[in-house]
């Protein structure tokens, strides 16, 4: 697995140790779904009661954007880490689907 930055900011919220944790948990299984993750930035947004979380991830040449907002901050990252799993992994396949092809 080659080296992913990774970058975790709070806007209009403080970034607790917990909240901290609890992202890098979701990141560390992000490379089981494709190894060649370049960065991740997670965004976390609070903005009159709504928890929002923005998570972008290069991944080969793309450009993955996942977004979630509710009212509990935990659950909005569990969401929005959930689409962007099945992002990278959609576009996983999709790379070696279209090579596979390229094959025959």
């Amino acid at each position: 697995m080659e080296s992913m930055d990774v970058e975790i900011t709070g806007r209009h919220t403080e970034v607790t140790d917990d909240i901290r944790n609890y992202v890098w948990q979701h990141i560390e299984k992000l490379p089981r779904h494709d190894d060649k993750i370049q960065y991740v930035t997670v965004t976390l947004d609070e903005n009159s009661g709504t928890q929002m979380v923005e998570i972008i991830a290069k991944c080969h040449r793309a450009d993955l954007v996942a977004e979630a907002k509710g009212h509990d901050m935990y659950r909005s990252i569990d969401e929005a880490f959930g689409k962007m799993e099945r992002q990278i992994k959609r576009y996983h396949d999709k790379l070696v689907d279209h090579r596979s092809k390229g094959l025959h």
